[in-house]
């Protein structure tokens, strides 16, 4: 497994237990942190043994594939950040739709309840002055 004591130095708490569960090279703990917290938080890699995998080959790649390795991770990461934002957009947009509804749905409602009493307020005017009327 990982030296955690080099986990702990180089990498962001909340990845310390799940890089843990990986042998990452020394060396790349140390000299690319950056990319193994990319390649922990991918969903592309979506199994533990493909990320195993992406670990065991880290020390036979040379820089070309590790910077394409670098952007190829850095893009995916954009692209889900920029899906997470419209899709919070979204769900902002549907709730501020509902909550519109169900106020214009309240308000209609308050609106009959109140011409209902307003009508009962007359029927019950209407009575006492007839009523008023006849005792005259």
């Amino acid at each position: 497994m990982a030296n955690t004591e080099l986990i702990q130095k180089f990498l962001p708490q909340e990845l310390w237990e799940k890089a843990t569960t990986f042998t990452i090279p020394d060396k790349f703990l140390e000299s690319m942190p950056d990319l193994i917290v990319l390649v922990l938080n991918s969903k592309s890699m979506d199994s533990q043994e493909e990320k195993q995998s992406w670990f065991n080959l880290l020390p036979m790649m040379n820089e070309e594939q590790i910077t394409k390795l670098r952007d190829i991770l850095t893009r995916e990461k954009q692209k889900l950040e920029e899906i997470e934002t419209k899709y919070e957009q979204k769900k902002d947009d549907i709730k501020t739709d509902m909550v519109q509804k169900r106020e214009d749905t309240n308000y209609q409602q308050k609106m009959v309840t109140l011409k209902n009493n307003e009508a009962a307020v007359q029927e019950k005017d209407a009575a006492d002055a007839d009523s008023l009327l006849t005792q005259i």
